[in-house]
């Protein structure tokens, strides 16, 4: 069984890199390209065909700006070459030497269309410099202003869409471009030509899937960043949280999406777009090593995450202050390092899944499919290959076998918590048996303390005070018997007699009280606070407030024994001139007694030793489910109160 998770671990990744590659590939059909200049789109049904673009050779003027009437003059001027559109004139070589990016050229493509007439779209993509586009001798766009170096070049970067009626005659398309702001001169994307309705279908379809690219980055990206906020102890979440917020801001941004961001802030800068995707570039790339390293810590080098924050620091100094151009022509260092740290990181993921690492062939299948569109994009940003911008998709791949992998850890971590969850459960059952267990011993204990004072309370009562009664009695009878001195002698062993009766009869009473009293505990309460007020020498009242003529509660004993604790405490450390005790039952559903002094205070009372009363007092309300509280009295003192609920039914009521 293991074996076999094992291998669905490899297997279900890899179905979904396959699916989402057949998913993100295009159609292989050869589409028609320009050849010395001409595009031959004739084999096309002009009324039905799809968008083509228009990529090819076409015809490259250097250092001249020429309008569509120049080409008819009885001198028409020379081609320097054929240059494949899309592309940069960077590296084109003319006389021997290899143009670079800075420059001004005519481009010119003639067009031979298909039967019917139709009005079409020409959708112009993302060119990064200043260009003037005629068809046939009609102007049809221009975009900022062009010049010969940068102080005459206004570059506006835009995508522009205009229409264009197609009949039977060919079309000649004159483009002039100038470029001094940018590393790549020339045109960067394709020219697309088709049917108007198809044109902005497509144009719309490729908005829609940006903004589904641009939600889906935002929602995974404050997931993350909220899973790190509620457990911060552990900060994936919060790289990968970070990353995906980082590319959403630069799909929002990015010129080669034709700024979405436009559409909900309204018109912002080139320039300023340009820094914002800059940045979010710059700054993923050592955000998505931190997530990785977090990940696999023993597996990625710590060091080599200091490295990439500190290269994009260098990078981003020259993309924040210095221009275009400058920053442009080093971007392939930048590309560079980011091609080595990708190939790394895949083989530090290799090790991580030797070493079995949780989750490590989800993220490097994920990551595997990110690197490889990222390095398509470099490639293609730098013109070194004929591609697409795939960035997207990869981010789209690498989300969802992330997700897999984090869907894995979640649901292990669910079935330890589960797990745990029944262990504890059962643990707090068995808990709970034992407390019940040890509540009940400790009412078996209590009780057979209780009984035994009763016992005690009986053999005395009914044992040793009978006896010294007796003995006090013939000892009376003997004394009147006697006459003169020997009677004289024999009055103080009776006082002595009389004296240990009534404390053998006090010693059971307060071994036991409530048996030998009809109505319950209130007159054994008061029993004890005559006894101890005159032992004491102290003032102590008694106030009873009843709702039955007999008490039926077993809890009576507790709370007397309560009252008991209270009381001799009272005494011995509050230094009271006068101790009030109350007991109230007049509601039907609670007993509360109170024993309150104007002593000196719980705070002035010298501590004791060992002392355990207010514990034992605690301990006996919590056997009867009561409620005991100590605090300062109004005026001064302590007042001692516990509340005891009663279900009890009246044995007598009051008439």
């Amino acid at each position: 069984m293991a074996e076999k998770n094992r291998k669905n671990t490899f297997v279900v990744p890899l179905i979904m890199l396959i699916i989402l590659s057949w998913g993100c590939s295009g159609n292989d059909d050869a589409a028609p390209l320009a050849r010395h200049g001409v595009i031959d789109l004739s084999p096309l049904d002009m009324t039905r065909f799809d968008p083509v673009q228009l990529d090819g050779e076409w015809e490259f003027y250097w250092k001249q700006q020429l309008s569509p009437q120049d080409f008819r003059g009885p001198q028409a001027p020379v081609a320097s070459g054929f240059l494949a559109f899309p592309g940069s004139w960077n590296g084109f070589e003319l006389n021997g030497k290899k143009l670079g990016g800075e420059g001004f050229a005519t481009f010119r493509l003639r067009i031979l269309p298909g039967s019917g007439r139709r009005d079409l779209a020409l959708q112009i993509g993302l060119l990064n410099s200043a260009y003037r586009l005629w068809a046939n001798n009609t102007l049809l766009i221009e975009n900022g202003v062009i010049g010969k170096d940068a102080l005459e070049e206004i570059p506006i970067q835009s995508f522009q869409q205009v229409r264009l009626r197609v009949e039977d005659q060919p079309i000649e398309l004159v483009l002039q471009i100038s470029n001094h702001h940018d590393r790549e001169g020339g045109a960067v994307s394709s020219l697309k030509l088709g049917p108007a309705d198809k044109v902005e279908a497509e144009e719309l379809k490729n908005r829609a899937l940006t903004l589904i690219s641009i939600g889906s980055l935002m929602v995974m990206g404050i997931y993350h960043v909220f899973l790190y906020i509620f457990r911060t102890k552990n900060a994936v979440p919060l790289y990968f949280g970070i990353y995906c917020l980082l590319w959403m801001v630069f799909s929002l941004t990015n010129n080669a999406n034709g700024w979405p961001v436009r559409l909900f802030i309204g018109h912002i800068p080139a320039w300023m777009l340009n820094r914002i995707d800059l940045i979010c570039v710059v700054v993923s790339v050592p955000v998505i090593y931190s997530f990785l390293r977090t990940l696999y810590p023993s597996e990625f080098s710590l060091r080599i995450q200091q490295v990439a924050w500190g290269v994009a620091a260098v990078f981003l100094v020259p993309g924040l202050m210095a221009s275009t151009m400058t920053f442009t022509s080093v971007i392939s260092a930048f590309y560079a390092f980011c091609i080595m740290l990708i190939c790394y990181m895949m083989i530090m993921l290799g090790k991580a899944i030797q070493r079995k690492r949780e989750g490590a062939p989800y993220i490097l299948l994920g990551f595997a499919g990110l690197g490889i569109v990222a390095v398509n994009d470099m490639l293609y940003d730098l013109q070194m290959i004929r591609s697409v911008y795939l960035m997207e998709a990869g981010m789209l791949g690498f989300i969802l076998l992330q997700a897999c992998a984090l869907s894995l850890r979640f649901s292990r971590a669910f079935s330890s918590v589960e797990q745990l969850s029944g262990e504890l459960t059962d643990k707090n059952a068995a808990l709970e048996r034992e407390i019940d267990e040890r509540a009940r011993l400790e009412r078996e204990i209590v009780n057979t303390s209780e009984e035994e004072r009763r016992r005690i309370s009986r053999e005395l009562h009914d044992g040793l005070c009978q006896k010294l009664t007796g003995a006090r009695l013939h000892f009376s009878v003997l004394t009147r018997k006697l006459a003169g001195n020997q009677a004289h002698e024999l009055a103080p062993l009776s006082s002595l007699l009389e004296e240990s009766v009534n404390q053998a009869y006090a010693l059971s009473r307060g071994l036991w009280p409530v048996e030998y009293d009809p109505k319950g505990i209130s007159p054994s309460l008061e029993e004890l606070t005559r006894r101890l007020s005159e032992s004491s020498g102290i003032a102590i009242e008694f106030d009873q407030k009843r709702g039955c003529e007999k008490c039926a509660n077993a809890a009576v004993i507790q709370l007397y024994r309560i009252a008991q604790e209270a009381i001799t405490n009272a005494v011995k450390h509050a230094r009271p001139g006068r101790i009030t005790v109350g007991l109230e039952c007049i509601e039907r559903n609670r007993i509360t007694l109170t024993v309150q002094d104007n002593g000196i205070g719980r705070s002035a009372a010298a501590p004791t030793r060992g002392g355990l009363g207010i514990s034992i007092m605690s301990h006996r309300a919590r056997m009867i489910n009561g409620e005991l509280t100590v605090v300062d009295a109004d005026g001064g003192g302590t007042l001692v109160t516990c509340v005891v609920p009663c279900k009890e039914k009246s044995v007598e009521t009051r008439s």
